[in-house]
């Protein structure tokens, strides 16, 4: 919590401000694009993060619990099953609604306020969670002259993972109320150009109200450089070709862990001694003997860790694996740790669809091999860990072409729309 002095200070900068920028997410965890965004220094501007727990990442928060639960009660009777179901129906689109309505109430006083003081105010709602679009909704009908924006880091029902799982009976509700939201938003900002001919040709969205800004790295924030990596011992030269991954490898249907152990275990099987070290969750589930199975194919799961530490021990392997599975929404899907590996100097292994947003930003920036998991891919694979054992690999990379995915560059991007509604640059 700020101390009284920059309570003061933030008070004082408020009004002083023309101009205050409400940066709203769903979750407790905050990732480092929208910590990013809250820590901009714009001129005769106040930035404010709206969430649903503490962070301690921007200069001023509004933390606003969830109304609560009426459904809890069958949490207490040892019923959760029940009571998913019964939230499941009872909520649309999803029981975040209870939080979306706390925020409605207290960025309505905000705003007003806001408005009669003469400022210009910005609403971004970072999404997902989805439903806090029907947020922007309701403040854009209750003030107009708001200038709202949607960070679609997660296209909505694009995406079988989220459109899916929305009882049948609400999907077409859903849909018109997505059509609805793309109407009234000014501004929908996406991570890659894929996504975003998506927005224009699928969903109809005018191209001058769409703009992709993706993910980013940053040396300083990693203290890394794509530099740090060239003196590093490749362990391939010992006879084993080690392959980083930074993430949930299990994690059905966009990513499809079980088919890449199947891979690793024939490739292993070939002769080429290949080792996949996870950096993420281990798989739901497993068990001692599981695990040893898995070890045996070639899988080493490591745990999480904090992700500056995780982006580091990525530095010791030969390789970095990207993993989507052939799906509509997987081939519009930015994976936020792709930046990250650009950073390392790594070569990049991206077992993914092809077209997508992934495989045409490794091709775009040279930093690796793009393997269509549409095809026989696992040939593919085993070819290019063979080149790699007998160091006859070799790539292209465009460090310009990187660069364009530091924050350093990025920043200028989200600023010119935070102030003008689009980008200068």
């Amino acid at each position: 919590m700020p101390s009284a002095t920059e309570t003061k200070d933030i008070k004082t900068l408020q009004e002083q401000a023309h101009r205050v920028i409400y940066v709203i997410i769903g979750h407790g965890v905050i990732n480092d694009r929208v910590a990013k965004v809250t820590k901009l220094n714009i001129k005769d501007s106040t930035i404010v993060l709206v969430a649903p727990v503490a962070t301690g990442v921007a200069h001023e928060e509004v933390v606003v619990k969830p109304y609560p639960n009426p459904t809890g009660l069958f949490r207490f009777l040892s019923l959760p099953k029940f009571k998913r179901t019964i939230d499941h129906y009872l909520f649309f689109p999803s029981n975040k609604i209870l939080y979306v309505k706390a925020v409605q109430r207290v960025l309505q006083k905000r705003i007003h306020a806001d408005i009669k003081h003469g400022k210009q105010v910005v609403v971004l709602t970072c999404v997902p969670s989805h439903d806090l679009c029907l947020l922007g909704l309701a403040l854009k009908q209750t003030f107009p002259q708001i200038y709202w924006m949607v960070d679609w880091q997660d296209l909505w029902s694009y995406d079988e993972n989220y459109f899916e799982r929305t009882p049948r009976p609400y999907r077409p509700s859903l849909l018109r109320l997505e059509r609805r939201i793309h109407r009234m938003c000014d501004l929908n900002v996406t991570t890659n150009s894929y996504a975003k001919h998506v927005l224009e040709d699928v969903y109809g969205v005018p191209s001058g109200r769409v703009v992709a800004i993706p993910h980013h790295f940053s040396n300083d924030d990693l203290a890394v450089s794509g530099n740090d990596t060239t003196n590093l011992a490749q362990s391939g030269k010992q006879g084993v070709v080690k392959i980083g991954f930074l993430g949930t490898l299990f994690k059905p249907p966009r990513v499809p862990g079980t088919i890449v152990q199947q891979a690793l275990r024939e490739i292993n099987a070939s002769g080429v001694r290949v080792e996949l070290h996870i950096h993420g969750n281990f798989p739901k589930h497993a068990t001692t003997e599981s695990l040893a199975r898995m070890r045996e194919d070639g899988l080493w799961f490591h745990g999480r860790s904090n992700h500056q530490d995780s982006v580091r021990k990525l530095m010791q392997y030969d390789f970095l694996l990207l993993l989507l599975a052939d799906l509509p929404n997987s081939r519009a899907v930015m994976s936020i740790k792709l930046p990250h590996y650009l950073s390392l100097g790594i070569p990049i292994i991206a077992v993914v669809p092809e077209p997508s947003a992934v495989a045409n930003i490794v091709m775009e920036t040279g930093a690796g091999y793009v393997v269509p998991i549409n095809s026989n891919w696992q040939a593919q694979l085993g070819t290019i860990l063979r080149s790699a054992r007998a160091n006859t690999s070799a790539l292209c990379r465009s460090e310009s072409a990187i660069q364009n995915y530091s924050w350093s560059n990025l920043s200028k991007h989200w600023i010119d729309i935070l102030i003008f509604g689009r980008s200068t640059s």
